[in-house]
């Protein structure tokens, strides 16, 4: 097995793969920390979901069961637990910039991107 030193640029490289490592667990805990909020029109429901949606604080105002419309109350959770997760993401998105080509601002680029780069890579060596 070749260690980095065996071939020219080797040391090198190693040490910018020792690098980037460093950099993604700090990312990675990070990532753990990062959430998005957001609130209803009305102001009377406010969420705050962690990066994979988990949600971490829902508050209900009082006053949202004076509409006894169950299918409006999910409407609007939804809707307002979809924006919290964007924001998440978003920030998610801002953190991680430094590890990504430039125009890299898609949350599914970022979880789908490089699987689908090593898959375009294998598939161009198996047609040679």
């Amino acid at each position: 097995m070749m260690s980095g030193g065996d071939f020219p640029g080797g040391q090198l490289w190693a040490t910018e793969l020792e690098h980037a490592g460093r950099q993604l667990r700090r990312y990675q805990a990070m990532s753990a920390e990062t959430t998005g909020s957001a609130e209803s029109d009305d102001g009377l429901i406010t969420v705050t979901v962690g990066l994979y949606g988990d949600v971490r604080e829902l508050t209900l105002d009082p006053r949202i069961y004076r509409d006894a419309d169950a299918g409006a109350l999910g409407e609007r959770l939804r809707d307002v637990l979809n924006e919290a997760a964007r924001e998440a993401q978003q920030a998610a998105v801002r953190q991680l910039s430094a590890l990504f080509p430039d125009g890299t601002g898609d949350p599914s680029e970022i979880a789908f991107g490089p699987m689908l780069a090593e898959i375009s890579k294998a598939g161009k060596a198996a047609a040679r």
